[in-house]
């Protein structure tokens, strides 16, 4: 009678009890029911009660010993005590531990009658066993409990087996697997329609799509973080709906809210458009998740939020304090796989942002180390091979009892039957040899006529193919020879378009505090240059155009001679745009002939040919620069800060905008300065770990970082990180950058 009295107690305590400020009030309220006069048994299911309720890790340590201490005898409550001591060292990352502990509990409770006692212990230690990555023991553990749980009708530890179960299938990327489980899940609790079970079931499948976005290619990613999204919003509905504040149904909130911070940073990775809203959402809900898991100290948890917070500050472009919250992680042997994956893929990709290439290679180098330990086809294996092994048990027995009955029916059989049986199945194989030796010849003589018959084929088909490889042979030869005429040809040209430009004596006679980076695509160039001086004005000139190789190289030519032609006959007052609108015109009359009529009578140009160029008159004795630019800017270092000079929009061509003239942008520099002009072969070149453009962002930053240095060491820095960008990538145009130090 007093524990049924127990038991009605608990349950009302139980029904109004939740986490954070009130499990010190439950605590104290379990507390005041012990008097001297209570017996030690009531007292140790007391505090059991307390050690299952409370999330703090020492009170539950505290009072499951106390529990021990007090049970006597009783292995059940003593089962129940290690449960929670293995449950809490399970929380701290201490999994060896925890799956001794639970190893104890199964040990004292397995002869007793608590079946759901027995489910929970086997239910729990599958779940070490999965970090500890023994994934079929796990597996073998989660099938155990849900048979018993089924057996008791007890639904919702068989929805939450399931769960575990999907969970595990999903982290070790069996998504087929995983889907059976959670679909398995969802049938239950729509059969079921309690709330509880769908909660389970939607955050199974939000999970589950949230996982599935981070292993899948673009164009279905969007697709999956979808249906995470909606799950999670299922979850909030039902908890809405019901008023539930339980622990559980508060864990599970916050299980979504982490689901939903995975969907939107994943989300502001693959659309830039709306990268700050996404990342803001992602910080809403991982924030709401961050203060519940502070309150429950639940520290497996707990590293996951850190986790996701460093992640957020990647998505938000905030590389630094991204490695920051990444390195106070604290991780050891116990941390999750999935932890330790998205950890060092972390690391790898902020220092790539950050611009060492060395540390983000050592970091993805130990990446794919981790990866590599054990493959998900190696897990599934595991799996396959414990369940054959299981089935070839069960066939071995069979045998050998089938093995038994036919040593009994044949002791019973007389020796004359014996012999008879013997000498019909003699007589048999007889027979049998006999069919098998006439077919064996008749077999081979076929095979010979079919043999003779193919080594003929074959020998006509050999001196085909001997004809056709001379024949290959010859235009082989052929093509080489054309190949290396033309070769010859394209470098002679090459050596024409470096003796019309500049050489560098030339370009430090002008500007002795520079340098030159010129770097062709092909052995010709599509970009030139050319410095002089007019007056007091020394002027450069950068130019891009149309095209690279070969047709780059005839326009570059072109470009020169008549850029040569036009400064030959400027005043000593030059003026870079009008130097631009003269190239214009010239390069439109060269091109005049590119013309037909259309219906209209109007005459239309078949072809864009031209080039983009910026001009700089550079006076050394006052510091004033002009500039102006046909598709073209230049760039000031003064004094740590980088403005812009921008040049105009239109090309050195046919525009709609031709009618118009250049600007001429003029400022006084200080000594010190820095003048940068380049073409854009530099920002658009591909490369680096993920494939995407240099981007003017990278090329400001190295400006930033190496305008200070001397000239000749910028330009080993310069081409040093282009040759480390591309890699082993093409390069995809022409690349001039040239820099001058005003003095």
């Amino acid at each position: 009678m007093k524990l049924n009295i127990l038991e009605i107690l608990l349950t009302i305590l139980l029904a109004t009890a939740s986490t954070g400020s009130f499990a010190q009030e439950y605590r104290d309220s379990i507390l005041s029911l012990i008097t001297p006069q209570t017996d030690p048994l009531t007292k140790a299911h007391y505090y059991c009660a307390i050690a299952r309720e409370d999330a703090n890790p020492d009170t539950v340590k505290f009072y499951a010993h106390k529990a021990m201490e007090v049970a006597g005898d009783d292995k059940l409550i003593k089962a129940e005590a290690y449960s929670y001591l293995g449950y809490m060292l399970y929380t701290e990352g201490a999994w060896e531990r925890a799956l001794q502990e639970y190893q104890y509990a199964y040990a004292l409770a397995k002869g007793s009658n608590d079946s759901l006692l027995i489910a929970k212990i086997i239910l729990n230690t599958g779940c070490i066993l999965e970090s500890l990555n023994q994934i079929p023991e796990a597996m073998e553990n989660f099938k155990q409990a849900i048979g018993i749980f089924r057996q008791l009708d007890h639904t919702a530890w068989e929805l939450w087996a399931y769960r575990q179960m999907c969970q595990m299938c999903t982290k070790s990327k069996l998504f087929f697997i995983a889907e059976k489980y959670c679909q398995e899940v969802m049938q239950i609790s729509r059969t079921t329609g309690d709330p509880d079970h769908k909660l389970i079931a939607f955050i199974s499948l939000a999970q589950m799509n949230s996982f599935k976005a981070e292993t899948q290619q673009v164009d279905s990613i969007h697709r999956y973080l979808i249906r995470t999204l909606e799950a999670c919003d299922s979850i909030q509905r039902i908890i809405d709906s019901t008023k539930c504040t339980s622990f559980d149904c508060r864990t599970i909130l916050n299980e979504s809210y982490v689901e939903k911070f995975k969907a939107y940073s994943i989300n502001s990775f693959y659309n830039r458009r709306f990268r700050r809203q996404a990342t803001d959402s992602a910080q809403k809900y991982l924030s709401m998740a961050d203060q519940w898991y502070r309150t429950t100290g639940d520290s497996v948890q707990l590293v996951l939020i850190d986790l996701c917070w460093a992640w957020l500050y990647y998505a938000q472009g905030d590389y630094h304090k991204a490695l920051d919250a990444a390195t106070k992680l604290k991780i050891t042997n116990y941390t999750d796989k999935y932890v330790k994956e998205h950890l060092y893929n972390l690391m790898a990709n902020a220092y790539f942002k950050l611009g060492n290439y060395k540390e983000a290679c050592l970091w993805q180098k130990k990446l794919y180390n981790f990866l590599n330990i054990k493959t998900e086809e190696a897990k599934l294996a595991q799996v396959t091979e414990r369940l054959l092994s299981n089935r070839l048990d069960e066939f071995d027995t069979a045998e050998k009892k089938l093995k038994r009955e036919n040593e009994a029916l044949t002791s019973s059989v007389s020796d004359k039957q014996s012999k008879l049986l013997f000498a019909i199945i003699a007589l048999c194989l007889s027979i049998f040899a006999i069919i098998v030796v006439c077919i064996s010849v008749i077999r081979k003589r076929r095979v010979n006529k079919l043999l003779k018959i193919n080594n003929l084929t074959l020998l006509q088909k050999q001196e085909e193919v001997i004809q056709q490889q001379g024949i290959i042979t010859q235009q082989k030869e052929k093509v080489e020879q054309y190949n290396s005429m033309i070769l010859q040809s394209i470098r002679y040209a090459r050596h024409i378009q470096r003796m019309a430009l500049p050489d560098a004596e030339e370009v430090k006679a002008l500007f002795p505090d520079s340098f030159l980076s010129y770097m062709p695509k092909d052995i010709v160039s599509g970009d030139f240059y050319y410095v002089t001086q007019c007056g007091d004005f020394r002027i450069v000139v950068i130019a891009d155009c149309t095209g690279h190789g070969v047709p780059g190289g005839f326009l570059s030519m072109f470009g020169i001679s008549a850029i040569k032609e036009i400064l030959s006959r400027q005043n000593d007052n030059v003026m870079p745009g009008a130097v631009l609108d003269s190239m214009r015109e010239f390069i439109k009359d060269a091109f005049s002939g590119d013309s037909e009529i259309d219906e209209t009578g109007d005459e239309v140009f078949s072809t864009a040919d031209g080039m983009d160029m910026s001009v700089s008159a550079i006076n050394l004795e006052t510091r004033e620069v002009r500039y102006a630019g046909a598709y073209h800017s230049a760039y000031l270092w003064s004094n740590g800060t980088i403005s812009r000079l921008k040049g105009d929009r239109m090309p050195i061509g046919r525009h709609i905008k031709e009618d118009g003239p250049f600007t001429t942008i003029t400022q006084t520099l200080k000594a010190g300065d820095m003048l940068y002009m380049m073409t854009d072969g530099i920002q658009g070149q591909m490369g680096g770990l993920s494939g995407t453009k240099f981007m003017t962002k990278r090329l400001l930053q190295f400006f930033s970082e190496n305008a200070s240095n001397p000239t000749e060491a910028q330009k080993e820095r310069f081409e040093t990180i282009m040759h480390d960008w591309m890699h082993n990538t093409m390069q995809v145009d022409d690349m001039t950058l040239m820099g001058i130090r005003i003095n």
